[in-house]
């Protein structure tokens, strides 16, 4: 006899991250839409308070940064009915942003160093097993 903890429901289904039962998103892609949520809602508030304190000089600069971030939320908002497709637009658009966020960093503007490791989570976290059979299941 030993004692070895029993393995979760489903612990061979890519679907299933941590104990998800089917039919529900797994926490790779719910974390995904977190984040680039989260990024988004920071680059609004970064131009809402860039545009209250009368800087314009660097609002240009400001909005093209976060444009790709922008992309990413109506991407996001398929991501309980899209396709694979949506996965791998996804994961392209965040790595575009992640690209874009490099400048931030030669600038001194936002996103910077945050917009690489938050978009770079986003499509690490969309390649993953899980989040890719929750895009390919069927519906």
């Amino acid at each position: 006899m030993t004692n070895a903890p029993a393995a979760p429901p489903h612990a061979d289904d890519d679907l299933f991250d941590e104990g998800t039962p089917l039919g529900v998103m797994p926490g790779t892609v719910r974390g995904a839409r977190l984040i680039a949520g989260v990024a988004a809602a920071v680059g609004v508030v970064l131009i809402a308070i860039t545009i209250a304190l009368g800087t314009g000089g660097s609002l240009g600069a400001l909005i093209a940064g976060y444009l790709p971030t922008f992309a990413l939320i109506p991407l996001v908002l398929l991501f309980g009915r899209g396709g694979d497709l949506v996965r791998k637009a996804t994961v392209g658009a965040a790595a575009l942003a992640g690209l874009v966020s490099c400048t931030g960093i030669l600038t001194g503007l936002p996103p910077g160093a945050v917009g690489i490791v938050a978009n770079g989570a986003v499509a690490a976290l969309l390649l993953r097993p899980s989040a890719q059979a929750w895009f390919t299941r069927e519906r």
